[in-house]
């Protein structure tokens, strides 16, 4: 369609003899394409042109070298916005030549509270002269200025204003059972005023934590959990923290209902404004009854306008994250809709691996999926912590401009406490990479200047991997690089993932000492005094299997493990039983049999104080429920 706008324009300005630069824009709002947009040309403080696209989502100018114009693009819902077009800088010599100038305009809603609409009393796009033929985009400019177009998570620190008035906050907080710190998940949580009165009602995610935002912290005078199915037993002590792990009060389960009496204290304790979650899951391809990892693909993040906030792609199961998720608002995940063909789905299911739902939304040029970021199973399931989260780091290292690249120096991974983390090289490209390390929120870099390599540069340009400028700095002679990431720029040269000792294992040509004997747990799920895989247990074993064939050095010891309800006896051959449904589904789908052996232990590998006839919640005996994958080197 592009090219064909393109010659038709082309043939009808061959017979103009005034314009000499045409510029052609293509208007989109979050992908897709929007209409009415006003144009205006303006040179000087004259407005030359003016435009209306009515129906069409394109516009062409006509314009004359000599002169630089600022085009104003306006629309109703959207900030007013200019970019320049410079042609005075076209020689005589040059200016017979029919410049044809083709961009995309991307627009922003106006009222898109993750937009910063600040930053368009600044040209959005820069055209000049390439010194040869054509007109040409500033595309590190333009780089610079749309990732700073999505605000930046920055902390709310203040929850009253002058006279004392007090303003709603958000109140973050962890429920654990207090004994074992193990998490209270997916639990109902009720607020109430001194008066009884409910102020809100959400629920615990796999971590026992949940946020809420607009309350007004004087009015808090209880906090209530009723466990569902069980899950608490009486007289178990409960303890609620605040979500800097902070003990805040304590009480027990009395009567099925867990009760927490706020102090003033308690209640300062649990406002954190600045309180944001992790979300990870991993997608599915389903087609033709056949189920394959989405690997290598573009995941978006986008807000309830479908704004793309982040971008990451998926690793090699499928699996992506996004952190700085903030509570109670309107997301959407999304992957390109090119994905997706008719007759074909996408799953999309958590990190244990249990179904979630599936991106059947059309947004723009995405298929998506909604999520809201509190109180609801899709988004608790989706939930994960820090300590499940693992980031890669690349980005391109250039001195002065991209025809020097910074080859054969070392370049250092720091933490906010300046503590080194990793360290690498980076290649004769200048590209450096750190994989798989803990997450960060924020992380500095150094290089070595080893002989004085890096004085011989002014500046020190740094881009990401996808050749977008990311910052520009100035270096000093004799010192070495450093790099302190400012939050809007992490995100371009971090990529995040969820932790997964099975992706390391199906990566890793040689087993080593760290990895020898080591178990995996897996909350390998089975119906109560059955055997039969779920689709849960299917989706996990689903991949290793994956890491299994990508990795023949290792075999693979499975033990299953039942809790302490019922029988001893019946409890030792049902585990038996589903640790050899393991091992027939693992042989069925491709893993030798000789890698493979298997046994069960009924309950005689208690995890926590549930042993036969000791009064223990649903939540406590889930712990004792699982697989264990021991790794041997063969």
């Amino acid at each position: 369609m592009r090219k064909l706008l393109l010659l038709t324009l082309f043939s009808f300005v061959l017979g103009s003899s005034q314009a000499q630069i045409i510029v052609i824009g293509h208007t989109q709002l979050n992908g897709t394409p929007i209409t009415g947009i006003q144009v205006s040309v303006v040179s000087g403080k004259t407005i030359e042109q003016s435009i209306n696209t009515s129906k069409k989502p394109t516009f062409n100018l006509q314009l004359s070298f000599g002169k630089k114009y600022n085009i104003v693009v306006q629309h109703p819902d959207c900030p007013v916005m200019y970019f320049e077009i410079d042609g005075t800088k076209v020689p005589a010599d040059k200016q017979s030549i029919r410049m044809i100038h083709e961009l995309d305009l991307p627009f922003y809603f106006k009222n898109d509270e993750d937009v910063d609409t600040t930053v368009f009393s600044k040209p959005c796009q820069l055209v000049f002269f390439d010194g040869k033929s054509k007109m040409v985009t500033d595309t590190a400019y333009i780089t610079s200025f749309y990732k700073k177009v999505i605000k930046a998570q920055k902390p709310k620190t203040v929850n009253t204003v002058a006279e004392n008035i007090e303003v709603p906050a958000t109140i973050a907080a962890r429920v654990l059972l207090n004994d074992y710190k193990l998490a209270v998940k997916n639990q109902v949580i009720n607020i109430y005023d001194a008066k009884g009165n409910k102020l809100r009602t959400t629920k615990t995610d796999r971590f026992g934590n949940f946020a809420v935002t607009n309350i007004i912290p004087s009015q808090m005078h209880k906090v209530e959990l009723v466990p569902i199915n069980g899950n608490i037993s009486n007289s178990t002590n409960v303890t609620l923290y605040n979500a800097t792990q902070n003990h805040t009060a304590k009480t027990t389960c009395t009567n099925n209902k867990v009760e927490w009496i706020l102090t003033p204290e308690d209640r300062a304790k649990l406002i954190n404004n600045s309180y944001t979650s992790n979300i990870g899951g991993k997608l599915i391809h389903v087609s033709k009854g056949k189920k394959i990892f989405m690997a290598n693909k573009n995941v978006y993040l986008c807000n309830k306008r479908n704004t793309v906030i982040k971008k990451t792609k998926t690793n090699n199961f499928g699996a992506f994250a996004f952190d700085e998720i903030k509570p109670d608002q309107n997301y959407l995940i999304g992957v390109d809709a090119g994905e997706i063909q008719k007759g074909e789905r996408i799953d999309l299911i958590s990190k244990d691996d249990e179904f979630v739902g599936n991106l059947d939304s059309a947004a723009g040029t995405r298929i998506t999926a909604r999520i809201h970021s509190s109180s609801n199973d899709k988004h608790n399931a989706l939930s994960v912590n820090e300590n499940e989260l693992r980031m890669n780091v690349n980005a391109k290292l250039y001195g002065d401009n991209v025809q020097n690249p910074i080859g054969k120096v070392k370049v250092l991974l720091l933490n906010d406490k300046y503590e080194v983390i990793d360290s690498t090289s980076t290649d004769d490209l200048g590209l450096f990479k750190f994989k798989y390390l803990p997450y960060l929120k924020r992380f500095y870099l150094s290089a070595e200047n080893n002989n004085n390599k890096l004085d011989v540069f002014g500046s020190i340009l740094m881009f990401s991997n996808e050749d977008n400028l990311v910052k520009i700095m100035t270096h000093v002679k004799g010192t070495k690089f450093v790099y302190k990431s400012l939050p809007i720029e992490v995100n371009n040269i971090r990529d995040l993932e969820l932790e997964d000792p099975w992706l390391e294992l199906g990566s890793v040509k040689k087993i080593t000492r760290s990895l020898d004997n080591k178990v995996i747990v897996e909350p390998i799920l089975f119906d109560n005094n059955k055997y039969d895989l779920l689709e849960p247990a299917v989706e996990t074993l689903s991949k290793i299997v994956l890491a299994l064939k990508n990795n023949e050095s290792i075999k693979v010891e499975i033990s299953a493990h039942t809790d302490s309800k019922g029988n001893d006896n019946d409890n030792l051959k049902l585990s038996e039983m589903r640790a050899k449904a393991v091992v027939n589904y693992l042989v069925a789908n491709g893993i030798a049999n000789s890698r493979l052996t298997s046994k069960g232990f009924g309950e005689t590998k208690i995890l926590n104080r549930c042993k036969s006839n000791v009064d223990c919640g649903e939540l406590e005996h889930a712990l004792n429920r699982r697989v264990e994958f021991k790794i041997i080197a063969k």
